[in-house]
């Protein structure tokens, strides 16, 4: 792997581990379980958002991408707003509405609260988007192609998701860690082909913040058929969104 590549993991793994790190030790002290509101959350989203730090971090070596200006610039925009927004609402709905068909949902919660805390789970996974999609993917794209890319980069998001098996109160620490390691794949294609198209993140930090935020407040999904399904039609539009781009050389590479 490239020399920025192996950079950006190792920053990324040492900060959100060291911080990820710091909460399973409050936890098991039975000082922190997530999302209390204490020196804990602060840990946490510092790690949940470790991925956008090391970009901010390595951007400051290109004279012009440096400062605070020109990352929000790069985080905060759409190239074209209508074709991106087309496109997020069709995997969330395969992503969610497939599941909601086959009856594999359980309602946890009100759906003012996930429209509520969307924004607030921007810095809950959210801004994850702009290492692992708007850094990392395209990098391995370039050495890998589209699919062995997209696989490496899920293999590695699963890994660094890891801590979060120690924390209370986290989805991973009392769930099943090898359903939601599967669940991943089809976010993992689709988010692939987000950013695929136009080149921009916005669209992928949406449609993570907006999905974790719809599994914390909003609905449950079982594990079962639905979800299968769901995963595998997420992975089959991803690849024809990649056929799609390479005829119509619509992809914007950052």
């Amino acid at each position: 792997m490239s020399k920025n590549i192996c950079k950006y993991l190792i920053f990324t793994f040492a900060i959100t581990y060291l911080f990820w790190g710091f909460d399973i030790v409050l936890s098991k002290l039975g000082l922190y379980e997530h999302p209390a509101y204490n020196i804990g959350i602060i840990f946490y989203i510092i790690a949940a958002c470790a991925p956008a730090i090391t970009v901010y971090i390595l951007k400051q070596k290109e004279s012009d991408k440096r400062g605070i200006r020109s990352f929000f610039k790069y985080i905060f925009k759409f190239n074209n707003l209508f074709l991106e927004i087309l496109l997020l609402g069709i995997v969330l709905v395969i992503r969610f509405g497939i599941p909601f068909l086959f009856g594999d949902i359980s309602i946890i919660g009100n759906w003012w609260h996930v429209t509520i805390f969307t924004p607030v789970m921007l810095l809950f996974g959210g801004f994850e988007e702009v290492g692992w999609r708007g850094y990392l993917q395209p990098k391995l794209e370039r050495k890998f192609g589209f699919v062995i890319a997209i696989l490496i980069n899920w293999a590695i998001w699963i890994v660094w998701h890891i801590p979060l098996c120690f924390i209370k109160g986290t989805y991973q620490y009392s769930g099943n860690y090898l359903w939601f390691a599967v669940s991943l794949l089809g976010s993992a294609f689709s988010l692939a082909a987000l950013n695929k198209v136009k080149g921009s993140i916005m669209p992928c930090i949406i449609f993570h913040a907006f999905g974790n935020a719809i599994v914390s407040y909003g609905i449950s999904i079982n594990e079962g058929t639905g979800m299968i399904i769901s995963i595998c039609i997420q992975i089959i539009f991803a690849i024809c969104v990649f056929n799609l781009c390479n005829r119509k050389n619509c992809r914007v590479l950052a």
